[in-house]
């Protein structure tokens, strides 16, 4: 009986020896010599039918996977390998039935994924498309940089826009990834970017923040039209109207989006909305820490056609110091061309009235921006200290 147990074990440590160094010549890319510790060691086999199917030797390839299947019939890979063999034969129809069984037994085969994702593509079968292309996305996030593009491409058809919109509505873990290449100004597709959009925001799944991504992506690309009217027609009108410049006397809070004020983060500067006597709504309120600031983080993008502009506006100061004064500037989106400048504010007053004329050119300014900046060029210069209110922002056509 010692005997047997000592034979017994033997044998069990050679056989584990044997397998560690099969799963060792694996490892290092040599499945013919893992082969000869376990003949038929899965993996191994699973190698050496890749290898064989590289080298375009389709019946070697074809035996060694059913080799493997011979002894783990539910190697996913295996079948792969095999649908591989049928499609290089010009059997479609039995390789699409081999890669939807790999796929099922191996669900996290990329190569089967990728193939059946082709398939559906090609075949205009775009949600079964869409299904594979979830799953390797989620398998493997970083093919999102090549994937990506071709979703782009690919929402041009509106079959497929509506399609990829019912898959993002489902929140799957690439949505955001998907939405900015479809809205970047160079690569993206803004014709499918809006209908993707619209389907999301049909069905209740855009949230706010993608929303005015979307709109900030249409301004860009030069799209301020565009734009403008999505904005337009889902935004309050306290009168029953949209006044050239929205929203100047801060009586609702700054929404941060679309052609409403944008309010920026500036350090040295403290900026809030407060009430105020003698004013209706609210006045922006800036706090200067005498530190260097080159704006004053409060600004409106603008959509104006060609003609003449009147702006107005009132502002208080108290101790309000800088090299040049604060000054409102109106500027051209893209080119940067300054179209108006304030005059300085600075030093200690009360409310007071002031006025900006200009005109839009015919050409070459799609939309504007207001912006409160510190005129004076980067440097020690450029520190200011004091306090700033604003309020009763008006912007009327001139004949």
């Amino acid at each position: 009986m010692r005997l047997v147990l000592v034979v017994l074990a033997l044998w069990a440590g050679w056989r584990i020896y044997g397998q560690l160094r099969a799963e060792q010549a694996v490892a290092d890319d040599a499945p013919a010599l893992a082969l000869q510790w376990r003949p038929e060691f899965s993996a191994a086999l699973l190698a050496q039918a890749e290898r064989q199917l590289a080298a375009g030797d389709l019946q070697a390839a074809q035996d060694s996977a059913r080799r493997v299947l011979a002894n783990s019939p539910l190697r996913g890979q295996a079948f792969r390998i095999l649908a591989q063999v049928a499609e290089r034969r010009g059997d479609a129809a039995q390789a699409l039935r081999l890669y939807q069984i790999a796929s099922r037994r191996a669900p996290r085969d990329l190569p089967s994924r990728a193939w059946l994702a082709q398939h559906y593509l090609q075949q205009g079968q775009y949600p079964a498309a869409l299904a594979q292309i979830d799953s390797l996305l989620r398998m493997s996030p970083t093919r999102a940089a090549a994937i990506n593009p071709v979703l782009v491409q690919m929402a041009q058809e509106p079959a497929f826009a509506d399609a990829l919109a019912h898959m993002l509505a489902g929140n799957p873990p690439w949505r955001d990834g998907t939405l900015a290449a479809l809205r970047h100004p160079k690569i993206g597709n803004p014709e499918a970017a809006g209908r993707i959009m619209q389907a999301l925001q049909a069905q209740g799944g855009l949230s706010q923040d993608e929303y005015d991504r979307w709109l900030d992506s249409l301004m860009a690309q030069g799209r301020w039209g565009e734009a403008y009217a999505r904005w337009a027609s889902g935004v309050p009108k306290p009168d029953g109207r949209l006044p050239l410049l929205y929203n100047g006397d801060f009586r609702q809070p700054p929404s941060n989006a679309g052609f409403d004020w944008r309010v920026k983060r500036v350090p040295g500067v403290l900026l809030d909305f407060v009430p105020d006597a003698g004013i209706r709504g609210q006045a922006a309120y800036l706090n200067f820490l005498d530190r260097r600031v080159p704006e004053g983080g409060l600004s409106q993008p603008l959509l104006l056609g060609p003609g003449h502009y009147r702006l107005g506006f009132r502002a208080r100061a108290t101790a309000l110091r800088s090299e040049m004064g604060l000054q409102w500037q109106v500027v051209c989106a893209g080119s940067g061309t300054v179209l108006a400048r304030s005059d300085p504010l600075q030093g200690n007053m009360g409310w007071t009235g002031f006025q900006m004329e200009f005109s839009v050119p015919p050409t070459g300014c799609p939309g504007q921006w207001l912006r409160l900046v510190n005129p004076v060029p980067a440097g020690a210069a450029q520190r200011i200290s004091g306090e700033l209110w604003l309020t009763g922002f008006t912007l009327l056509p001139q004949t």
